[in-house]
């Protein structure tokens, strides 16, 4: 997460569901077929248990591979830059197509690890990786004329340390914060060192946004060119790109990888077409016409409407995103621990999951649940966050004498994105019932943005990025924020500087057991206090696919985009 991602997200005409989430559930299933891919050490959304750098199981074998078909997919947001530093939106979930990271491990699938432009890496102590630079991880053919030459460590060096001198950088809150050293050795392996362990090191060092782009597209006299042009050793090339039309991509004639189970050369598609549709309509359209091979379904009616006499896949995946309120405690009343705990206790999480999302949701607690084994159960949130709005009204007239308060709360105006203006009334009926009066301040989103970003606010009713880790729910309840820049919101680690302490030593917990244990005992101690940001529930995504797309692995969420052994047969 990064400042860049909201700051240019405003400049795109997205829908509800925007395009950094469409783009991670590249996921299919052949036939008319449920599957879920919710992840967690028990769940590995039916792909077995690859071992370093294997291919997983795709959806179903639906016979021998097919070469050369065409996928076409839509997508509502433009792409931003193919710089992968700072590019948002669409961009996002092809930076994986285009180039290489070291490795990647799953945060849904924690048995799934690709082993990219390593090969593996050694860790002498809990701070340094050195990782062995795989040979032959080809640049391909290219516009920029940058050398089809092997990427080596030196390349990796002087991308990370781009994002290092990139504040703005989505990657920067990783290698700003995190980066000790940075080395390119002498005998071609690569180090990267931690100032001090680092639990979500696995889940940053595979990121799309740090992603190595050839160190010559970096050059102050090429890298103005990555706006529409680019140059990598990924799975496919950019073959063409037009802004506000879209872009294609063909395969990369020098990519490395093979198929593990036929032993032919990856990618097995030919060409990949992303064409730019700024309305959910159109793109429903294109897809039921078959001029697109996937879509997107609103909510779970839509797919049951949509699905009648076909024979599509439907692939259901969690969202990993959500609405959530967000509380600014240096302003009155949230300083006041009753106050917050009385928010909290005003949300009917089940209200939102039975009217919006037909039930295809679940309720959050200051981790949502599709993070699993870091998420508090069930019952113990019923506990910890019930539904009360007597109680809210208790706690109000024990910190005022005043049967209700009011309080000013600003929001981003008719935004449909992540289902925000049907949240809105929701809970605003809520929050009047349980004692607060609301002065209310519907603002364009470009205003609510700039707000948001300089916590220019006493709260509000926020939109959210896709975490697939709790890192950031965390980083929430930090007095630095979600980004640790001091942007988006101050968590209650601003009145408790206990909580500020306890979230950084979670982070540096690397034995799995404990740091569970750890992070649900911080949310315990959140709770105690009264936390300044809370999730409400997060849903369920469902695509669609025509049955001729085949093989594209579940379960694995954005993992998924560095898996290219799935294919499109146009006879199917």
């Amino acid at each position: 997460m990064a400042g860049s991602y909201w700051d240019k997200f405003m400049h795109q005409r997205l829908s509800r569901r925007r395009a950094l989430q469409g783009a991670t559930a590249m996921s299919a299933a052949a036939g008319a077929i449920w599957l879920v891919g919710c992840g967690g050490d028990d769940d590995n959304g039916g792909n077995g248990t690859p071992g370093a750098g294997e291919t997983p199981q795709g959806t179903q074998e639906a016979g021998s591979p097919v070469r050369g078909g065409t996928y076409r997919v839509g997508s509502t947001a433009d792409f931003d830059t193919f710089d992968p530093y700072i590019g948002i939106a669409a961009s996002v979930g092809y930076f994986p197509r285009l180039y290489n990271v070291l490795v990647n491990f799953s945060a849904q699938n924690t048995d799934f690890r690709f082993d990219d432009l390593s090969t593996g890496f050694e860790q002498p102590d809990d701070t340094t990786y050195v990782f062995t630079i795989r040979q032959g991880v080809k640049v391909g053919p290219n516009p920029l004329g940058i050398p089809e030459r092997d990427l080596t460590a030196e390349d990796v060096q002087i991308a990370y340390e781009r994002i290092r001198t990139l504040p703005q950088s989505n990657a920067y809150a990783f290698i700003g914060q995190w980066m000790a050293e940075n080395t390119a050795n002498p005998d071609g392996t690569y180090t990267f060192k931690t100032p001090r362990p680092y639990f979500f090191w696995r889940n940053r060092i595979g990121s799309p946004i740090n992603t190595i782009v050839p160190r010559e597209a970096l050059e102050d006299a090429v890298i103005g060119r990555l706006r529409g042009e680019a140059a990598g050793a990924g799975p496919y090339l950019l073959e063409s790109y037009a802004e506000g039309e879209g872009a294609v991509l063909v395969p990369n004639p020098n990519y490395y990888r093979t198929d593990e189970r036929t032993g032919e050369k990856l990618p097995y598609l030919g060409r990949f077409e992303v064409k730019i549709i700024t309305e959910r309509a159109t793109i429903r359209t294109a897809f039921q016409s078959d001029q697109l091979d996937s879509y997107g379904a609103e909510n779970v009616d839509e797919v049951n409407q949509l699905s009648q006499g076909k024979n599509y896949a439907v692939v259901k995946e969690p969202s990993n995103t959500f609405i959530a309120f967000t509380m600014n405690p240096t302003r009155e009343p949230w300083q006041d621990d009753r106050i917050r705990k009385a928010a909290l206790y005003a949300i009917n999480r089940q209200e939102y999951i039975d009217r919006i999302y037909s039930g295809e949701a679940q309720a959050n607690g200051l981790v949502h649940w599709s993070m699993g084994d870091a998420a508090l159960s069930p019952d113990e949130l019923e506990e910890l966050q019930p539904h009360d709005p007597a109680q809210s009204r208790q706690l109000i007239q024990a910190a005022t004498g005043q049967d209700t308060i009011r309080i000013k709360v600003m929001y981003p105006a008719e935004s449909a994105i992540e289902q925000h203006n049907q949240v809105l009334p929701i809970w605003r009926e809520q929050m009047k019932a349980a004692g607060f009066e609301l002065d209310e301040d519907p603002q364009p989103f470009p205003t609510w943005l700039d707000n948001y970003t300089k916590l220019e606010y006493d709260s509000s009713l926020a939109l959210n990025q896709v975490y697939e880790y709790p890192e950031f729910n965390m980083d929430f309840q930090h007095s630095e924020g979600p980004a640790r820049n001091n942007i988006y919101s101050t968590g209650v680690g601003r009145l408790y500087p206990e909580i500020d302490a306890e979230i950084d030593r979670v982070k540096s917990i690397t034995d799995a057991e404990e740091f569970y244990a750890a992070i649900k005992d911080l949310q315990r101690l959140i709770y105690e206090k009264g936390p300044t940001f809370i999730p409400f529930v997060t849903w369920n995504q469902f695509t669609l696919y025509h049955p001729r797309v085949k093989n594209i692995p579940t379960g694995l969420g954005a993992s998924g985009l560095y898996v290219n052994d799935w294919w499109v047969d146009p006879n199917a």
